[in-house]
């Protein structure tokens, strides 16, 4: 694939860093159309917007370290916050996203349920494009397999073990990540009570990524065995069915 877009001498322009930024604009933009169309300020969102970016990279940070190779980090501990050697976790993203989100609503004493609805169709439709700098990366690749649609990295600079048929685990998170959208899309008029739209974005987002890591070549692994991933999704599911059941017992008048 194309890790690096451009390189010039020791310089390179890398299609991670590039795509990632282009999809939390994208993200940033639907969702300030969203709180259009639903009365609220879009300023809110895109004044949101940088203190969403700084939480995601936090909470992707620590994900990865934990996850990764926490002894290397033990070790190397100046390593931690030199993201740009790599390494971030879009579950961590999201966490620390979701946090700061709530820190945000409580300060401009907000509906955090409203808001989240707002911010949850742009950040499925951000998370479908943002996989495409994977795919060009050739980080979160896929096992070894001998499918027809398999994809082979040879560029010495991508994460991806090189010249071995791969499942092209990016695309399938991509298209799993656009239906979410999809679902999150034509059903976020429908409901009668804020949070809805949000914790629908959540059971997606988890049966999406449980689902994909079957097919993940490098998965963050817990002590026991068990994918991370697998568990964050079980555990998103899980929530979002609680969530649901709560909103609905409350009536509609979730704040």
């Amino acid at each position: 694939m194309y890790p690096v877009l451009i390189q010039l001498g020791t310089f390179e322009l890398r299609s991670y860093g590039i795509i990632v930024v282009l999809s939390f604009f994208l993200g940033l933009w639907l969702s300030a159309k969203e709180a259009k169309r639903t009365g609220l300020d879009p300023g809110l969102v895109q004044d949101f917007a940088f203190y969403a970016l700084l939480g995601g990279i936090i909470g992707a940070r620590i994900y990865f370290v934990v996850f990764s190779n926490p002894a290397y980090f033990l070790q190397k501990p100046w390593e931690i916050v030199m993201v740009w050697h790599g390494g971030l976790g879009i579950i961590g993203a999201l966490a620390g996203g979701l946090l700061t989100a709530m820190w945000y609503c409580r300060k401009k004493t907000l509906s955090f349920w409203r808001f989240a609805d707002v911010l949850a169709p742009g950040v499925a439709l951000g998370q479908a494009a943002g996989m495409f700098a994977c795919l060009l990366n050739g980080d979160s690749y896929g096992k070894p397999t001998d499918v027809a649609w398999a994809i082979t990295y040879s560029d010495p600079r991508a994460m991806a073990p090189l010249n071995i048929s791969l499942h092209p685990v990016e695309i399938y998170e991509m298209a799993a990540y656009f239906l979410v959208f999809l679902l999150v899309w034509q059903t976020r008029g429908k409901y009668k009570s804020n949070g809805f739209a949000f914790l629908t974005y959540l059971a997606g987002y988890g049966v999406a990524r449980l689902s994909v890591e079957f097919f993940r070549g490098n998965p963050a692994i817990f002590a026991w065995g068990v994918p991370a991933a697998q568990v964050f999704g079980v555990a998103l599911i899980l929530a979002s069915l609680a969530g649901f059941y709560l909103l609905g017992k409350a009536g509609g008048k979730a704040a």
